[in-house]
């Protein structure tokens, strides 16, 4: 590719951050999984909605009393996360469907003491699960304002669609988990922030380690592939290449003059003395660029940059 350093420096480069991507991305998840943040702020997100106070989740014992600890601590809740949270990236915050949460909160605020008049009170709805729902929101202490308010906005929005006792107890599921899936869209774009900046540090982290500079990367490839072609096109010129170019000499020789042209990447003195062969403050200023250029790049992820990379593949074989 001698005739094109431009390609040289797009694929070299996309190369380049494809597989720091991928290092990044499981390094990311490591973190992100040994800080246990997306637990975290899952049940953050859930005590929000039930509008409960986040102090109580600093107690065990006075937590798992709550709406929100019996909820996480239902089967359902449990064989959802732990049945998909080895095959989701950490980056999905709720891998709990709408549904399984729906049919978890309806079944743990069923299991609330029942009302003592329920039976007497109104017995032609006696029968009717609406009914029988509303008596429990309604007389049970352990819901919130918030959760009460909401509860009982959804089941007059249900009671206004339909009239059919059955087909009200599916729209119920249906609307709650409506209510979750746009209470989790909001909680995870704060936890996709999060993220993404982790994700962010940790290349960056990575990027110093190993010294990828894209400013340096880029002026070192663009004059790499002109050393290369002049060496090629007179390699006849070179000391003991002239009588044969097969020669332990001739390829020894060679062999010096491209280590000279190789990737600049990592700590090692020749690297080290080319990218700093004069240290002041423009070459520090212009390192710190390329590293925050590199983690940037890095950052987006290899998905973005494998895509990428893809495309090359089809427009070069085109």
């Amino acid at each position: 590719m001698e005739k094109f350093p431009l390609l040289d420096i797009v694929i070299g480069l996309s190369l380049i951050y494809t597989f720091l991507s991928l290092l990044a991305s499981e390094l990311t998840e490591f973190v992100v999984r040994a800080l246990q943040w997306k637990t975290q702020y899952f049940k953050r997100a859930i005590i929000t909605l039930l509008g409960e106070s986040s102090e109580q989740s600093d107690d065990p014992d006075q937590f798992k009393d709550t709406i929100a600890g019996r909820l996480l601590n239902s089967p359902s809740i449990i064989s959802a996360t732990h049945s998909l949270s080895r095959r989701n990236r950490s980056v999905i915050l709720s891998e709990v469907s709408p549904q399984v949460f729906a049919e978890a909160l309806l079944d743990v605020l069923q299991s609330l003491p029942q009302p003592n008049d329920l039976g007497t009170r109104n017995d032609n709805t006696a029968g009717d699960a609406i009914a029988h729902f509303m008596a429990i929101i309604n007389a049970s202490p352990d819901l919130s304002p918030r959760l009460r308010a909401n509860l009982q906005r959804i089941i007059d929005r249900v009671q206004s669609i339909d009239t059919n006792a059955e087909r009200q107890m599916v729209w119920l599921k249906y609307e709650i988990g409506f209510w979750f899936r746009h209470a989790m869209a909001n909680a995870s774009n704060a936890y996709k922030h999060r993220y993404k900046l982790v994700s962010f540090l940790v290349s960056l982290v990575l990027v110093i380690a190993v010294n990828i500079d894209s400013l340096y990367i880029i002026r070192r490839i663009s004059e790499n592939t002109a050393t290369r072609a002049v060496i090629l096109q007179n390699v006849t010129q070179v000391q003991g290449c002239r009588d044969n170019l097969n020669s332990p000499k001739c390829v020894e020789r060679l062999s010096l003059l491209m280590e000279s042209t190789t990737i600049p990447i990592g700590w090692q003195p020749s690297n080290r003395r080319r990218q700093f062969a004069q240290f002041n403050g423009i070459i520090l200023l212009r390192t710190i660029g390329g590293w925050l250029l590199t983690s940037l790049a890095v950052a987006m992820g290899s998905r973005f940059w494998l895509q990428l990379f893809n495309r090359f593949v089809t427009l070069l074989g085109k």
